[in-house]
């Protein structure tokens, strides 16, 4: 409530409603969906209308809010202030249900729309292409009367998502002139599908690399498993002049994770360390991965400890860690440490620390960490946690309660 009074002071002062306009988009804009909404509760308490300005930013509000109440009700101030028939109020709300996962109501207003520009025949696009209904999209593709680039783009992005190389190429290959964001699509497409080689030809043949570019040729490398291209790749972007970003940084020591490559993790560290990339959470939890797979496990416990930002991933990664070398106590103990700093378990966490349970021979800890997964914290076994506990009991020679468990999961 200091914050309605707040804005009471700061703009009740100013009769019409373009400050408090541009006030609500300010705080959508920084991520601050709630006060956007309060702002338009004050502003409607103190006898201020809204106009067609004022609903677009509230409705991506409630979009971030993930409020189906809030969007109903926002829907329903559309309507009864006469802004529901206004082409931005419009898109508005098309873009808010589709962010919600309602594309039936998506498509009912897009239908409703007497006018429609180009901008919301690409949101009811990405609509479809957003939820993975890659025929309708395809229906309502060619059934446009105008297309831009947007256009093709959203769809080589759906194709990449479905896997469905030759419809992405087809769209691709319509484009009149592409931009950098249609050739890291298509590139993805064929990353995606596997295909390194399509990817690498249009990876050459593209005139202007951006950092996405780079970023999309190296994971695709790491998640075919083609480690060493991915580490050349990266080299090549260093002797290029091409700053990497902290997603270039993961992956790349990804790669030099699975090749067991210590000596290069090591320059890694420094490289990232000299351009404070090491800062980012998910280059600690690829430096600690990196270092335990290497088989330096104090390395990966230096860069835990260190580590300013310690985030759910980063824990499960030294657990497991110490977990696969056979230090079962100390990953316990990590597991206590973690829950004293109010960090809730996930059901990774409990893979590494059955994990860490099976190696040390600990077998009683085990079968308490598995019993308190669901009664605990809400986590039902997967098939990878009772894997985890027929190993644990099948090294202990346990094998009647491995073979009950067994039986139990099936």
């Amino acid at each position: 409530m200091a914050f309605l009074a707040c804005n009471s002071n700061c703009l009740s002062k100013v009769p019409d409603s373009r400050r408090w306009n541009k006030n609500i988009k300010e705080q959508v804009l920084k991520g601050n969906a709630k006060k956007a909404i309060l702002t338009y509760i004050n502003m409607k308490e103190l006898g201020l209308h809204a106009d067609n300005y004022t609903f677009p930013p509230l409705l991506q509000a409630a979009a971030d809010l993930s409020s189906s109440f809030t969007a109903l009700a926002l829907h329903g101030q559309t309507i009864k202030t006469g802004f529901c028939c206004h082409l931005f109020v419009q898109t508005a709300l098309l873009n808010m249900y589709s962010s919600l996962g309602f594309i039936g109501d998506a498509h009912n207003v897009f239908e409703n729309m007497p006018v429609k520009d180009v901008v919301a025949w690409n949101s009811m696009l990405d609509a479809y292409v957003s939820s993975e209904q890659m025929d309708n999209a395809t229906l309502l593709f060619h059934s446009m009367p105008l297309k831009d680039l947007s256009s093709f783009n959203i769809m080589i992005s759906g194709y990449a998502n479905m896997g469905r190389t030759v419809s992405a190429r087809s769209i691709f290959d319509q484009i009149p002139t592409k931009d950098t964001v249609s050739w890291n699509s298509m590139i993805l497409v064929y990353t995606n599908a596997g295909d390194m080689v399509e990817a690498h030809k249009l990876f050459k043949e593209l005139p202007v690399k951006n950092i996405i570019t780079w970023n999309t040729m190296v994971r695709g490398y790491v998640r075919n498993e083609l480690y060493a291209e991915a580490v050349d790749l990266f080299e090549e972007m260093r002797a290029g002049n091409v700053k990497p970003d902290f997603l270039t940084m993961t992956d790349v020591l990804s790669a030099c994770a699975h090749l067991g490559s210590l000596e290069r993790g090591n320059k890694l560290h420094i490289y990232a360390k000299d351009r404070r990339l090491d800062s980012s959470p998910h280059v600690t939890t690829a430096l600690i991965v990196m270092y335990a797979k290497c088989g330096s496990t104090l390395k990966a416990l230096e860069v835990f400890y260190k580590s300013q930002c310690k985030d759910i991933y980063c824990w499960n990664a030294i657990i497991a860690g110490l977990g696969f070398h056979g230090y079962g106590y100390s990953a316990l103990k990590l597991y206590d440490k973690m829950r004293e700093n109010c960090i809730m378990p996930d059901d990774i966490t409990f893979i590494g620390l059955l994990n860490a349970c099976a190696h040390a021979g600990l077998v009683e800890d085990g079968c308490q960490l598995f019993n308190s997964m669901e009664k605990e914290f809400g986590i039902s076994p997967k098939i990878e946690h009772y894997g985890c506990m027929v190993d644990l009991l099948s090294r202990a020679k346990l094998l009647d309660r491995a073979f009950q468990l067994i039986c139990h999961a099936i």
